[in-house]
């Protein structure tokens, strides 16, 4: 999920994140209705909270989805949805997936 953007005409818009591939991403706009496609810079995501679903944003794991178990203080534990495995990963390359996500 998307707290908004930092830049363009979208400013603070809220949305979600429908899709991501190379190096953007597809966001649907819920105040525009519609979708918009934008990098992982110009979006400012949902810091998620322990036991969130979250997809990673940022990295060679971009696309990624798993399950935060734990928060370290910069760091984020994450339970990767195929592998199981556990993962250190930093915060800001996390966001909370969004309930509309399939």
């Amino acid at each position: 999920m998307l707290d908004g953007f930092e830049d363009g005409q979208y400013i603070g818009q809220p949305g979600y994140i429908r899709q991501v591939g190379g190096q953007m991403s597809t966001v649907w706009l819920y105040e525009e209705e519609r979708e918009f496609d934008c990098t992982a810079f110009q979006m400012k995501p949902v810091v998620p909270s322990k036991q969130d679903k979250v997809v990673i944003i940022t990295g060679n794991r971009r696309g990624n989805y798993g399950q935060l178990i734990n928060i370290d203080n910069d760091d984020g534990i994450v339970k990767a949805d195929k592998s199981l495995e556990l993962r250190i990963l930093k915060l800001e390359s996390l966001a909370k997936l969004s309930t509309h996500h399939t």
